[in-house]
């Protein structure tokens, strides 16, 4: 077997120098070095330097963690060459970027619909002027502008721009008008200013798990019982609301003669109307302005309200649309202000009340049939109220006192249950466009945040709400019932986001705050543009008349009557 041989081409020996020899000493023409690239390189350096491809910069790292140039391997690199650095070629030259999309039109759409709404117009009106010079007789006419009026109805209906008056939007110059409510009792420069609240920071306060129960023999008045069938109202088959009569009572929380002798008994530190705690437990839903005087008299605070005459004191009033996008104003023309549809919605309250009862049957009654509010009163016999006076412990203040609470309640019917049980009833009537509870969250947070919490107090069984609304729009003395819903106060409070636990934390802080201070006379007012809680000392006397003053207006209006 023969082997294959490897010829190897002898390698010229250059005895003047290193590397091969230069083309005009070579010898052989088939030398394999000829033309070859070389880089040269130190004597001193290693061969393995020959055959670097990684340049210069390679490095390596010590065992001290520091990374150090190859020169300590390979020698020093700076008399290393750049004969096989790779050069990279700027060939960016060579290309061209092509835009291919779209050129954009301009748009003149907007144009283009305000010219065309323009010629709308023209045409519109050049109609008119032949309808009106024409020779048609008057009632083709008015089937014409009937037509008219039916075309733009519907186009009111699907929200065109004539229909921006019924959707809340403002006009150019009413922007500032929600700026212009009045307080509801102007600030004295005698009284004292000592806390300012803002109500956004009280939705942190939480209370849970507050409980009250009724004060044995202090039960006073008689129910009617509620009549079933106004449930079966509709709008379909509304009701006119009758006017009914009755008396009602409002006694504050100091000429009440009852809450005077609990004070006495020493049933608890603090006392109150529940129409006065659930103003200041849903205060932060309020828009209008409205005060709430505290007497500190000794180691007891009495949360009263201010003798304006009647329903006519801001806490009272049932106002209507108050948090709406556009609530209504006091001073706007027409009926439509806010100062008299508060007082329709007082008016449709009472009635509506009254007339879901069943006056013809046997009317149940407390342990003290005699109401002690109005003893003296001879109205007091058309009372169809109940008033209960429950005891609730609301925590401890700020000096870590007891909080004992008690509340002047209201019951407007009873009802029979499913077990033959008696079922106590909150009666509200609401003046409302349509049945719909959703709606009345929107326009009426607070009003319906304070009914809640008066039914949750008294102790309820069920809340009822009456939906009432006008039979014209531009008359405001009759009205039709449009149906009805029945909530449990727990129910509707979640219905309407109210938290409860929150509530009963906002009372206990501004109870708190009002004990803290020493006796006197102090005031709670809401400010009617921002969400601030004032709270003023008054001095001594403010929003009291003595009795020859209330004698002389007597016989000033006896002297006008006569």
């Amino acid at each position: 077997m023969v082997l294959p041989e490897i010829e190897i081409s002898p390698l010229p020996k250059n005895s003047g120098g290193w590397g091969p020899l230069p083309d005009g000493n070579d010898t052989k023409k088939d030398n394999l070095l000829t033309s070859m690239p070389f880089q040269e390189f130190n004597k001193c350096d290693r061969v393995g330097r020959a055959a670097d491809w990684l340049g210069t910069d390679r490095y390596y790292k010590r065992g001290d963690g520091h990374y150090r140039h190859n020169e300590r391997i390979y020698g020093s690199a700076a008399n290393a060459g750049q004969q096989f650095d790779y050069v990279h070629e700027n060939d960016d030259q060579h290309f061209q970027l092509v835009d291919t999309s779209k050129p954009q039109r301009p748009n003149n759409k907007p144009f283009r619909r305000h010219f065309h709404m323009r010629r709308m117009m023209q045409q519109r009106e050049q109609d008119r002027q032949q309808i009106a010079n024409s020779t048609q007789n008057a009632k083709l006419k008015r089937s014409i502008i009937k037509e008219h009026m039916r075309v733009f109805k519907m186009k009111n209906r699907r929200g065109g721009r004539a229909g921006n008056a019924n959707t809340g939007a403002r006009r150019w110059n009413d922007r500032n008008h929600h700026k212009n409510r009045q307080y509801s009792v102007q600030v004295q420069p005698e009284w004292t200013l000592h806390d300012r609240i803002e109500l956004t920071r009280l939705n942190k306060h939480i209370l849970p798990n507050v409980e009250g129960k009724d004060i044995k023999g202090h039960c006073y008045g008689s129910l009617h019982y509620y009549d079933k069938s106004v449930d079966r109202i509709t709008v379909k088959n509304a009701v006119n609301l009758q006017v009914c009569g009755g008396a009602f009572c409002n006694v504050s929380t100091t000429d009440d003669p009852v809450m005077e002798q609990l004070a006495q008994e020493n049933a608890g530190n603090v006392f109150a109307t529940d129409t006065i705690l659930a103003t200041l437990m849903a205060s932060n839903r309020s828009v209008y302005s409205w005060d709430i005087i505290a007497h500190r008299i000794g180691d007891k605070l009495f949360l009263d309200k201010r003798d304006s005459g009647g329903f006519s004191n801001p806490v009272d009033a049932l106002t209507v649309s108050e948090t709406s996008v556009e609530p209504p104003l006091f001073d706007a023309p027409g009926i439509n202000n806010a100062r008299d549809l508060a007082t329709e919605a007082l008016y449709i309250n009472q009635n509506f009340r009254r007339q879901v009862l069943k006056r013809t049957e046997k009317a149940y009654k407390f342990e003290n049939e005699t109401i002690l509010l109005a003893e003296n009163d001879p109205a007091a016999k058309n009372i169809e109220t109940a008033f209960k006076y429950r005891q609730f412990n609301v925590g401890k203040d700020f000096s870590d006192n007891p909080i004992r609470l008690v509340c002047r309640t209201e019951h407007d019917a009873v009802q029979t249950g499913v077990n033959g049980e008696t079922q106590f009833l909150t009666i509200k009537g609401q003046h409302a466009k349509g049945a719909v509870l959703a709606t009345e969250l929107k326009n009426n947070s607070f009003k319906l945040a304070k009914w809640t919490l008066q039914a949750h107090l008294a102790g309820s069984d069920f809340l009822k709400f009456g939906y009432v609304s006008r039979e014209h729009v531009r008359n405001s003395s009759r009205h039709q019932i449009l149906g009805t819903q029945q909530y449990r106060p727990t129910e509707c409070a979640t219905s309407i986001t109210l938290n409860i636990d929150n509530c009963w934390g906002i009372l206990r802080y501004m109870i708190s705050m009002a004990m803290a201070k020493p006796p006197g006379k102090y005031l709670f007012l809401k400010d009617p543009s921002n969400h601030i809680l004032s709270l003023y000392e008054l001095p001594e006397g403010t929003f009291e008349t003595s009795e020859d003053d209330e004698d002389e207006e007597e016989s000033d209006e006896y002297d006008e009557a006569q």
